[in-house]
């Protein structure tokens, strides 16, 4: 008898767990590694053995949406290392590289004003996101690399191991089950939920997940975005502390770019699209004469705004602000060939 508890125990669990897979991949759930600090943490530690004519890609979550590895790769003869992440300030990992590695490649750069223009301080929300992962690559230790090793198979066979430091409303791990799934009484309503938009490989390399093809997910994200793109007046700063902040982050970039390039290094700055009310807050909050131009002239980067070339503008993010898959492959292999056309690259 106290043997076969054990296995009745085992045996109703694994059944448990086949039910649970197969329910969500029935779902259409992806298998697909989490983006987190250890696979991030990875890829930063690749960039040490990279040489001079190899590029590592750096922004916000465009750049991961807009910029495709195998395109890119097509193109180039280079397959670019992905150090962008979703809702980040790429300062802090352009900063992280020059003062913290070997690297005299090539970087490009994504700019998304919102993001780029947020205080570059690791009290800041987008610069401490980027900041924690980068804090984790030199702090980790041989236990943290062997969990990520050992994690590696299960991710590669299971869509319900959905999870990453995202608070996606739709994942499936126990934080996400408890915070929207079960639903409580709430007093205080709070921003709308943001469902999970797509999934990676182990490159990093993105697809666009739903959005793409299902208009109310879509609609979802930009009610989201609709909440958290037009603060209340009360908590925008004085114009004057707003202008010190544009002119210390140029400053910042300015001496950021001339480190790299003195050691042989070469900074490619790049504006993804954006559409809608995404592109009119923008427009508004971050004129295009005072921050991207002022930008370029200051670091003496090659540019390249999606508004000034037909091929990078012709494109329709279907929540305003990311590339669907089809046409981010596009759009990496035009802005690749110009790129290579100018010299850039």
């Amino acid at each position: 008898m106290k043997i076969k508890t054990p296995l009745l125990a085992l045996g109703l669990t694994v059944i448990a767990l086949v039910f649970w897979e197969m329910h969500w991949r029935s779902e259409g759930y992806p298998i697909a590694p989490e983006d987190d600090k250890h696979l991030y943490a990875e890829h930063r530690a690749s960039i040490e053995k990279l040489g001079k004519d190899d590029v590592v890609l750096l922004g916000s979550s465009r750049v991961l949406f807009d910029f495709q590895l195998d395109e890119f790769e097509s193109v180039t003869g280079r397959r670019p290392v992905m150090l962008a992440g979703a809702g980040t300030n790429p300062l802090a990992v352009l900063k992280d590289i020059v003062e913290n590695s070997s690297f005299s490649g090539k970087i490009i750069l994504g700019v998304t004003p919102p993001l780029y223009f947020s205080p570059p301080t690791p009290e800041s929300f987008f610069f401490g996101r980027a900041q924690k992962w980068l804090d984790h690559y030199h702090s980790r230790t041989w236990a943290d690399r062997w969990t990520h090793t050992v994690k590696k198979p299960f991710q590669n066979s299971f869509a319900f191991l959905c999870a990453s430091d995202e608070t996606t409303s739709d994942e499936l791990d126990p934080r996400t089950l408890l915070e929207y799934y079960i639903q409580l009484p709430v007093r205080v309503p709070g921003e709308p939920p943001f469902p999970k938009m797509d999934y990676m490989d182990w490159d990093r390399n993105i697809t666009m997940w739903r959005v793409d093809k299902d208009t109310a997910m879509a609609k979802v994200i930009t009610d989201f975005w609709t909440f958290v793109i037009q603060p209340p007046p009360e908590s925008i700063p004085p114009p004057e502390v707003i202008e010190e902040g544009r002119k210390g982050i140029i400053a910042m970039s300015a001496g950021l770019v001339k480190a790299f390039e003195e050691r042989g290094g070469q900074v490619i700055m790049v504006r993804c699209p954006s559409s809608d009310l995404f592109l009119e807050v923008e427009n508004n909050a971050f004129p295009r004469d005072k921050y991207w131009d002022q930008l370029l002239e200051q670091t003496g980067c090659y540019g390249y705004h999606f508004q000034d070339y037909p091929f990078m503008n012709k494109y329709t993010p279907p929540e305003w602000s990311h590339l669907t898959t089809p046409d981010a492959k596009q759009f990496t292999l035009d802005v690749a060939r110009q790129m290579l056309k100018d010299g850039a690259l």
